[in-house]
């Protein structure tokens, strides 16, 4: 990789800007790995809902940069195996090569997802996060946007969005770019205060749901102007249909089996506690379902969220039946492996594994809340049931076990619904759209008569 002001062959930049020096910058090629969703574009309106992303730009403007590109920086607070994360990297892949230099940098040495960032592993970089309250970070990542002459920053999750906003506006970065991954009714007040008080450093916020645009608006004062809506993108290549049997090889799992599935890290917001009591009214009826857990977990002790849920499929006696397996890094596979998906939160954004288990062709059973009603069409790709309702959930999961033709006819219309709507290009031609968007106000832009992608 080329830049003004690049490291000498011997400091690489990771050093330069906060890593270790046996923390590498840069990870092995792997597939890449998907997320996402599509929901309706909202317009601004007089109301104060959210702005369309599809219409914020000329299709004919070009960026007035070196070599006729932007140069995108997007800042993480790590690329650990979670839905937000490995939107990031979705992203950074999404936009165009051709009008786009897309550099990503987290403030973690935590990125196991940096393996599937592909060719763009060059523009990767540690800016580490040294202590808790690390102001100097902030210096760091302003000196780096300065480095890379970047014309866009865009900041996803709490401690990079604050570092992100700050340093943008510090290194005079053209565009200032946020983001809000679900609504945050349970985020600690400092962090709601600092939130707000920052809200004048970026130009734009792009939430991947109304509920979080909606969040925004009415419990955080941005602006309606600023906020846009654009749901994730989903790689339907390869979270495909079919049968995952070497899995459950793999898991001591029978071929015959039917399995129903919850992929969601263990967090109070999650709720699997309500999907185990499920899971045990389901098995009175369905003694051979065989229930999976997958996701980071937390911890084992008494106040851990992992270890309560261990402890309840003891107390019900279900504990055979109820598989934890821990973080994965073959969600393809594990979606493949199973018959039902089901998701028991208390609150998402657009939740990237029912978007993920959609393309994979399984029907989905999913609490009525946030954006979830805006993804899943009930009673046509799944099902909606209320929060923290085991018998509803149950009843849904058990008429699915009980009808092999309902499955499917659940799973051909959802895998059709994310072919036609959910895409990680249509992904990265709205993000750029915000981007270009911004840059034209901010007068950063010519016009070279050159058309987005699809315009």
């Amino acid at each position: 990789m080329r830049v003004p002001g690049k490291a000498r062959p011997h400091e690489p930049m990771s050093e330069r800007f906060g890593a270790s020096k046996d923390a590498p910058t840069k990870a092995k090629y792997q597939t890449m790995t998907p997320t996402a969703a599509d929901i309706t574009m909202h317009k601004q309106l007089d109301d104060g809902s959210a702005r369309s992303s599809e219409n914020a730009i000329d299709e004919n403007q070009s960026p007035a940069t070196s070599a006729n590109k932007v140069n995108v920086l997007l800042l993480t607070s790590s690329l650990e195996r979670g839905g937000a994360e490995r939107q990031v990297v979705e992203l950074a892949k999404s936009l165009d090569p051709e009008r786009f230099n897309v550099h990503i940098v987290s403030l973690s040495h935590n990125n196991p997802l940096a393996e599937q960032l592909g060719p763009l592993q060059s523009r990767f970089h540690v800016v580490d996060k040294r202590s808790k309250y690390d102001v100097a970070l902030i210096r760091r990542v302003r000196d780096l946007l300065k480095q890379l002459n970047i014309h866009v920053v865009h900041s996803f999750m709490f401690d990079a969005e604050m570092v992100g906003r700050l340093a943008g506006r510090w290194a005079s970065t053209p565009a200032v770019i946020c983001s809000n991954r679900c609504p945050h009714w349970n985020r600690k007040k400092h962090k709601l205060w600092l939130a707000r008080a920052t809200n004048g450093c970026f130009d734009a916020m792009i939430a991947n749901s109304q509920a979080g645009c909606d969040f925004e608006r009415e419990q955080q004062d941005v602006p309606a102007s600023k906020l846009h809506v654009i749901p994730n993108g989903v790689d339907i290549d390869r979270f495909h249909p079919g049968r995952a049997d070497e899995l459950r090889d793999e898991l001591g799992l029978p071929h015959d089996a039917l399995i129903v599935g919850m992929i969601a890290h263990f967090r109070s917001n999650k709720d699997h506690q309500t999907y185990i009591n499920a899971a045990a009214k389901v098995l009175a009826h369905h003694p051979d379902a065989i229930f999976v857990c997958a996701g980071d977990q937390d911890g084992t002790g008494p106040e851990h969220h992992f270890g309560k849920s261990q402890r309840l499929a003891t107390s019900l006696g279900i504990a055979e039946r109820v598989h934890f397996l821990g973080p994965r890094g073959d969600v393809d596979r594990l979606y493949r492996m199973l018959d039902i998906k089901v998701l028991a939160t208390h609150f998402e954004g657009t939740p990237n594994v029912v978007l993920e288990a959609m393309a994979t062709g399984l029907p989905t059973v999913v609490t009525n809340v946030s954006d979830n009603r805006r993804v899943v069409q009930d009673g046509t790709t799944g099902y909606l049931v209320p929060p923290q309702d085991a018998d509803a959930l149950a009843d849904k999961i058990g008429a699915l076990i009980a009808s092999p033709a309902l499955r499917e006819e659940l799973g051909n219309a959802a895998r059709q619904r994310a072919e036609v709507e959910y895409s990680t290009q249509t992904l990265g031609e709205r993000t750029a759209k915000v981007y270009l968007d911004v840059l034209k106000r901010k007068g950063a832009l010519n016009f070279a008569h050159r058309p987005m992608a699809g315009g």
